[in-house]
């Protein structure tokens, strides 16, 4: 049992070691990249840990936290089969997510002698002289991907993947099913952990007294009203689930950095940005207060573009969010010249 703790510890390690390695340092030192192995190498280096995760919290929530909140019954009672149904659905609905993010192209821009050959009777574009692609409203150069990429937001260092115009609607998806689906990790995990924490403290507290000198001559002494220490209640809950306890811990430092990150996301496509456009904004900037004007412009004055470019174009039925399915990536509107 403490081996799938260990090993569940080493994966989330391994991803953000990946992160910093492949993915930000080379950005912070170009030279790096040339000492780094393929885009290949890398996306099985970061998905493999990442593969490892699904089923072992699966693992975790049917072995042990489902028995430890239906003890008597799990698969008969009603209370059992809604955190059987809940779990796995909002594990789908992520996993699907997650694998669509990172399988999806982005969306990359015609070369100059495609678009030109298919638009004759257009005279002026704008063209990327990194990579030779024809660039539009909200398209980027990846310095990673060494490519353009349509309406852009970033280069995702846990995907090892551009989120652009026709993946970006999964990356969010994955990011709100995540949050929420963790947010409940949390409430499975903390009484266990409060209670646990609690027979620990009990534990400790009786080792403690049990060498005092004063307490030793109560118990020798057999005085009326003394209570033993072995009569101490200890929550019986605590035994079966041992070293597991402590999963509470790392599931909400999780659920807090995914939860700025859907919060962050939210917050962009209110004000239609990109984060991209949000680090060129920084860049202009000269104080605090001018950061929040632009941003109080930005989300309500300013017209949703990419909200309904990436999201509500995406899913064109109402149920299509709700379930693992395969959105509309290529139902767009027509994207602005520069």
């Amino acid at each position: 049992m403490l081996a799938v703790i260990i090993c569940f510890s080493v994966a989330i390690a391994v991803i953000v070691f990946g992160a910093i390695v492949f993915q930000i340092l080379p950005r912070l030192f170009p030279k790096i990249r040339s000492l780094l192995p393929s885009q290949a190498v890398i996306s099985y280096f970061q998905l493999v840990p990442v593969s490892f995760i699904f089923p072992t919290l699966l693992w975790l929530f049917f072995s042990v936290y489902l028995h430890a909140h239906v003890p008597d019954q799990p698969y008969s009672s009603l209370l059992g089969w809604f955190h059987v149904f809940f779990t796995n659905y909002m594990m789908a609905n992520a996993v699907f997510n997650y694998y669509m993010t990172v399988f999806t192209c982005p969306g990359y821009p015609q070369r100059q002698d495609e678009f030109t050959r298919d638009r004759l009777f257009v005279k002026t574009y704008q063209m990327c002289l990194k990579c030779k692609r024809v660039r539009s409203a909200g398209t980027h150069h990846c310095s990673w991907c060494h490519t353009c990429v349509e309406m852009m937001c970033h280069h995702c260092p846990f995907t090892n993947n551009c989120i652009g115009r026709r993946n970006y609607v999964y990356y969010y998806t994955f990011l709100c099913y995540a949050f929420f689906g963790l947010l409940y990790a949390c409430y499975l995990s903390f009484f266990p952990f409060k209670n646990c924490l609690s027979g620990l403290a009990v534990e400790k507290i009786k080792e403690v007294m049990f060498f005092l000198p004063q307490v030793s001559a109560l118990r020798a002494a057999g005085v009326r009203g003394f209570k033993p220490l072995d009569d101490i209640f200890v929550p019986e809950g605590c035994e079966p689930l041992k070293e597991y306890a402590v999963v509470f811990a790392p599931c909400v430092g999780i659920t807090i950095f995914i939860g700025a990150l859907f919060a962050f996301q939210t917050l962009l496509l209110l004000a239609d940005m990109s984060i991209v456009d949000f680090y060129e904004t920084l860049s202009n900037i000269s104080s605090f207060q001018e950061l929040l004007r632009i941003f109080h412009v930005s989300i309500f004055k300013r017209k949703k573009f990419r909200f309904t470019n990436l999201i509500l174009r995406k899913k064109s039925n109402a149920w299509m969010f709700f379930v693992p399915y395969p959105s509309n990536i290529e139902s767009d509107l027509p994207l602005k010249d520069l």
